[in-house]
């Protein structure tokens, strides 16, 4: 009984290990090496964090052995010991016929990813901290060679060396790009995904977006993070015209429409416009809102700490300017300095359910 106890961790199908500081490096190989080569069963899930460095054999060693193990998901985190050593991903686990999942972080380091057919059953990959290096053709033959691939993921990783990053999957319906690093601005992403659903590009993302083929598209948040652009050259219509619900920075969507021959949203059900108080101005809200009367419910997102100026009073005659017969629902949130002030009597309107939202408080305020 005591042994059927000691090794009944080998019959679990899922695995995490992470150097905790505990071990060495060389008693941490040695434990990864063991709990590998005593598996009983296949692997559904297995994650390997590393904070320590290790050479790209031993890392590719341990990737050979889930792999074998037909595994599922892998989450890797690691960062190769030799720092001008590109990572390249084993040719086992770029061809494995089990392999579900994947999510890939590299504390930064480069990623040469491999120019032939590639991850056959793969549906969700997301790539952390990774330098994409200079090849633009490479990353999209990559993507493209991905013929299962639903759900993308590209977080803080380096994209600053790419002209164009090319995101064209038959397949894919969740695509978000998120960059909290300026550095990781790429020239220009072009998407052509025709079954896309749900879309989100977030802070320093690229320059310039480019869409295609997005026919299927309900869900975006577009709020990229440029100072000092423009953003006039920006083309947002007619690629995202079937979206049904839509996060976007009030400036930047400002000038979009400007730009745009028809800036025309039909199925526009729920817009969520964001903004800082130093940045935001009566006008460009309310031209945005013009655009779109149909639109059931409106968010205004103020996302920074500043006192609310006394000059920006909402007055009625301005209140009255964001209300349609089919807006049911106005909210505001995020004002964590002086409550606005709300000069209103809105005695004629039915059914309007308003929010404003101060910090972590949330008054519902109904007329």
């Amino acid at each position: 009984m005591e042994v059927f106890v000691r090794y009944l961790w080998t019959a679990i199908p899922s695995i995490n290990i992470s150097d905790g500081g505990k071990l060495t490096k060389s008693k941490f190989k040695e434990f990864v090496y063991w709990v590998l080569l005593n598996r009983s069963v296949d692997l559904d899930s297995f994650g390997l964090y590393c904070s320590t460095l290790y050479s790209m054999s031993t890392v590719g060693w341990w990737i050979h052995a889930a792999v074998t193990r037909n595994v599922k998901q892998l989450d890797l985190r690691f960062c190769p010991k030799d720092i001008t050593e590109d990572v390249e991903l084993p040719h086992c686990l770029v061809t494995c016929s089990s392999l579900e999942v994947l999510r890939l972080n590299l504390s930064g380091r480069r990623l040469r990813l491999p120019n032939i057919k590639v991850f056959p059953a793969l549906r969700v990959l997301e790539l952390t901290c990774v330098d994409l290096m200079e090849d633009d053709n490479l990353v999209k033959n990559f993507l493209e060679s991905c013929p299962l691939l639903e759900d993308l993921d590209i977080l803080d990783c380096l994209m600053s060396k790419l002209n164009l990053l090319c995101i064209s999957c038959l397949n894919l319906k969740k695509l978000n790009i998120f960059n909290i690093h300026e550095d990781g601005l790429c020239g220009s992403i072009k998407i052509s995904c025709p079954k896309l659903v749900h879309l989100d590009l977030t802070r320093y993302v690229a320059y310039d977006f480019i869409f295609e083929c997005l026919d299927s598209l309900k869900e975006a948040a577009i709020d990229p993070k440029l100072e000092g652009n423009s953003y006039t050259k920006y083309v947002l219509f007619p690629g995202i015209c079937h979206v049904e619900s839509l996060l976007i920075g009030v400036y930047f969507f400002s000038q979009c429409i400007k730009a745009a021959c028809d800036p025309s949203l039909p199925n526009l059900k729920t817009l969520v416009l964001t903004t800082t108080i130093d940045a935001f101005t009566y006008n460009d809200f309310i031209r945005i809102l013009n655009y779109y009367p149909k639109v059931k419910s409106l968010k205004l997102v103020i996302k920074e700490e500043f006192d609310w100026p006394d000059e920006w009073e909402l007055h009625e005659g301005d209140a009255r300017r964001i209300l349609s017969p089919d807006l049911k629902r106005v909210e505001f949130f995020e004002f964590n300095g002086e409550k606005p002030k709300i000069k209103s009597d809105w005695h004629e309107i039915t059914n309007l359910e308003m929010v404003f939202s101060w910090g972590t408080k949330v008054t519902f305020f109904y007329t």
